[in-house]
C-alpha cells in the first residue's frame, strides 16, 4: 500500500512538472506572439495617426480660410460653432483618456 502511494505521488509530481513546463512554454509563446503583433502593428498605427493629424491640419487651414472670407458677423458665428464642435471632440478624447487611466 505504501509503495502504491509513493508511485502515485511520483506520477502526480511528474504530471505537475510537465504541466508547469507546458504552461511556461505556452506563456513564452504568448509573450513572443504578442510582442511580434505589437511590433508589426505599432508602425502602422503610428503612420495612421500621423496621416490623420496631417489631414486634420489641412482641414483646419481650409476651414479658417473659408471663415476668413466671410463678414465679421458671420466669422464670429462660424468660429463659435467651430469652437463648440472642437470642444465636443476634446470632451470625447478626455473621457477616453480617463477610462484608459482607470
Amino acid at each position: 500500500m505504501r509503495r502504491d502511494i509513493k508511485i502515485a505521488l511520483e506520477r502526480i509530481r511528474r504530471d505537475i512538472d510537465h504541466a508547469r513546463r507546458d504552461l511556461a512554454s505556452a506563456s513564452k509563446t504568448w509573450v513572443d506572439s504578442t510582442s511580434k503583433f505589437v511590433q508589426d502593428r505599432a508602425p502602422k498605427v503610428s503612420a495612421t495617426i500621423d496621416e490623420t493629424l496631417e489631414k486634420t491640419s489641412e482641414t483646419f487651414k481650409r476651414t479658417m480660410n473659408t471663415i476668413d472670407a466671410q463678414t465679421k458677423t458671420q466669422q464670429v458665428k462660424l468660429l463659435r460653432a467651430y469652437r463648440s464642435f472642437l470642444l465636443k471632440q476634446v470632451d470625447v478624447i478626455e473621457k477616453r483618456l480617463k477610462r484608459l487611466k482607470e
